[in-house]
C-alpha cells in the first residue's frame, strides 16, 4: 500500500470529508500507537502473566479434583470439567486485542 493515499473519513454528523492522510498517521489515529511505552507495557505484561498462571492453576486443580473423586462424576461436574478445559484453552491460545 502506498504511504500517501486519500481516505474518506466519516465525521460524527455522518457527512463525508476527504483528508489527505499518511497511512501511518491514519492507523495511529484509529488504532493507537504501534508500540506502548515501557511504563505501561511492563505492568500490563505482569498482570497478564498473573492472570495466566492463576487461571491455569485453578482450572487444572478443578480438573484434577473432578477426575480423582469418584463421587464427583456427575453430569454437572462433567460440564464444569469441560468449561475448565475450554477456559484453559482460551488462556493459553487466546489473544488480546
Amino acid at each position: 500500500m502506498d504511504d500517501e493515499e486519500t481516505f474518506t473519513v466519516g465525521t460524527p454528523n455522518s457527512t463525508l470529508i476527504e483528508d489527505n492522510f499518511n497511512v501511518d498517521s491514519y492507523l495511529e489515529v484509529y488504532l493507537g500507537p504501534k508500540n506502548l511505552p515501557y511504563e505501561s507495557l511492563i505492568p500490563m505484561t505482569a498482570i497478564y502473566i498473573l492472570i495466566l498462571l492463576t487461571g491455569v492453576f485453578g482450572n487444572v486443580t478443578t480438573c484434577v479434583v473432578i477426575i480423582t473423586n469418584q463421587y464427583m462424576h456427575t453430569a454437572t461436574n462433567y460440564y464444569l470439567f469441560n468449561l475448565a478445559i475450554a477456559d484453559m484453552t482460551t488462556l493459553v491460545v487466546g489473544k488480546s486485542y
